[in-house]
């Protein structure tokens, strides 16, 4: 410019600009590398934490006050659902769910639908998403109630499910019972326990690692309603399932009374009451 004063004032009046453009600039970066970590991975905004106990659940389906679950957290869902879980170390690692809601109705077409998002590497690996199953997730139904219980397990194409046999039980186990009560639904209801070996690759990966992504849903035929975990989430989806995170220790602030079963507290409540009864008596006959 051939006016110096001038030049001096426009330069003062760019160098502004420019430093704008650079913030601008740098926050799109950042928020470009937000999005390439956060993609392809659970939905955060519904993340659970999975507990380790230092007692494996017996998997028979029954679920009460003692320490199988005591180390556990409870997650609500839908109007009536609760899952629980933990992890363990035995000979194994091992996943350990249990799922309740208050349907209590012997339908054959009630059923529950638990799948996983898992990696290549497994462990520490971080769950990998995807708007579509791929080859690390897994899937399986638990359905009707009893001996007539069937289950059926699927393994991610990149495309959608393909079903595969279900492990064997040193793998995988379940159960369910009608139980009278539980600690959050106090009416007959019905109670999926399952287990699960953390460590096994003869599916191709591990079936989940240390955190995974999980959806959790339960049919009750009879009212056709679904509940699911999270509320909005797709069974194809996995960029909507949860988020499970583990903790290297149990629940620090448990919702499963610890200690003895209904019926034992029921013997010594009777015993105890016995014991006062004779007491009172032998302190009559004291007094006479």
């Amino acid at each position: 410019m051939s006016n110096p004063l001038l030049w001096e004032l426009t330069k003062g009046e760019m160098e502004p600009l420019k430093k704008l453009e650079i913030a601008i600039f740098c926050m799109f970066l950042i928020s470009l590398l937000s999005l390439v970590g956060t993609v392809a991975a659970p939905n955060a905004d519904f993340t659970h934490t999975t507990y380790l106990s230092e007692t494996e659940p017996t998997v028979d389906g029954t679920y009460d006050q003692g320490d199988e679950w005591v180390a556990s957290a409870p997650e609500a869902f839908g109007t009536n659902g609760v899952f629980r879980d933990t992890w363990s170390m035995g000979d194994v690692v091992k996943a350990n769910l249990l799922i309740e809601t208050a349907d209590g109705t012997n339908d054959p077409g009630d059923y529950w639908v638990v799948c996983f998002d898992s990696t290549e590497d497994g462990g520490a690996t971080e769950p990998d998403g995807g708007t579509a199953p791929k080859t690390n997730d897994y899937k399986f139904v638990v359905t009707g109630h009893g001996g007539a219980a069937t289950v059926q397990w699927w393994k991610g194409t990149g495309s959608g499910w393909t079903e595969i046999a279900t492990p064997d039980a040193a793998i995988f186990a379940q159960a369910q019972s009608l139980a009278p009560y539980t600690p959050k639904i106090g009416t007959p209801h019905y109670v999926l326990e399952v287990s699960i070996d953390k460590t096994d690759t003869s599916l191709g990966t591990v079936i989940m690692g240390y955190n995974w992504g999980q959806y959790v849903a339960y049919y009750d035929a009879t009212s056709d309603t679904t509940q699911q975990w999270p509320p909005a989430a797709s069974p194809d989806n996995p960029d909507s399932w949860g988020y499970i995170v583990y903790e290297f220790g149990a629940n620090p602030t448990p919702d499963v009374p610890e200690g003895i079963g209904l019926v034992a507290l029921l013997l010594t409540s009777t015993v105890a009451a016995s014991g006062v009864v004779l007491l009172r008596k032998r302190q009559r006959i004291t007094n006479l």
